[in-house]
């Protein structure tokens, strides 16, 4: 969780506990929502959160709200929720090579359903490449590694990257290669491990080749 938020996240607060619906995850388009077997109730993310309202809208108990707006007694449920994901993040391994694989693979065959020369690649948070596959020019797959890279060390999708991000990034992120263009997705569950980037199509077709890899089979 490295970086400093000048804006308000949304929070699950107690309502959720025990009840776990996970209509809020099913909708939320960044991913941000996480929870384990063990845990009681669902989280957000506050440094992926994209205050979209989806979740909200959904929610069966109305759980969801945002930061400053929480009833008072709900108030520790904004340090529950970024708790949740430091502790996690804290005892986290690295993408495994197999996932990595599988993940690169599955966004080269929606490319290829869409008639794309793509290349794909999958990036750890530490900036090492898991897996580079695809499209024989160097400067695709380079593309791929940077938007992959983006995507692990912003700890989001590269479509919400600009500029104010890109100079908020934490310290030892390489600023020259972060790519502020759809094509890049995060992913790790409950806590982001890695990136999987996309290039070769339109940036909205990159986007989609990752979304189509990281869906749930």
């Amino acid at each position: 969780m490295g970086m400093q938020r000048d804006w308000s996240s949304y929070v699950i607060a107690d309502p959720c506990i025990g009840l776990k619906d996970a209509t809020c995850l099913e909708v939320c388009p960044v991913d941000c929502i996480e929870s384990t077997p063990e845990s009681p109730q669902y989280y957000i993310n506050p440094e992926l959160c994209i205050v979209c309202e989806q979740c909200v809208l959904v929610c069966p108990v109305d759980a969801i709200y945002l930061e400053h707006e929480l009833p008072e007694e709900w108030k520790p449920a904004i340090e529950r929720n970024v708790a949740f994901f430091r502790e996690v993040e804290a005892a986290g391994p690295l993408v495994a090579l197999d996932e990595a694989q599988t993940l690169v693979q599955r966004a080269l065959v929606r490319a290829q359903e869409l008639g794309i020369e793509a290349a794909a690649a999958v990036v750890d948070r530490q900036g090492n490449v898991a897996v580079v596959e695809g499209a024989k020019a160097p400067q695709g797959r380079s593309r791929a590694m940077d938007l992959a890279y983006s995507a692990a060390t912003m700890e989001r999708s590269t479509v919400q990257l600009n500029e104010r991000l890109v100079n908020a990034a934490a310290e030892g992120i390489d600023r020259a290669r972060l790519v502020q263009e759809a094509g890049g997705i995060p992913f790790g569950r409950p806590y982001v491990v890695a990136g999987l980037g996309v290039t070769g199509g339109t940036p909205q077709e990159n986007h989609e080749c990752a979304r189509a890899a990281l869906a749930p089979r």
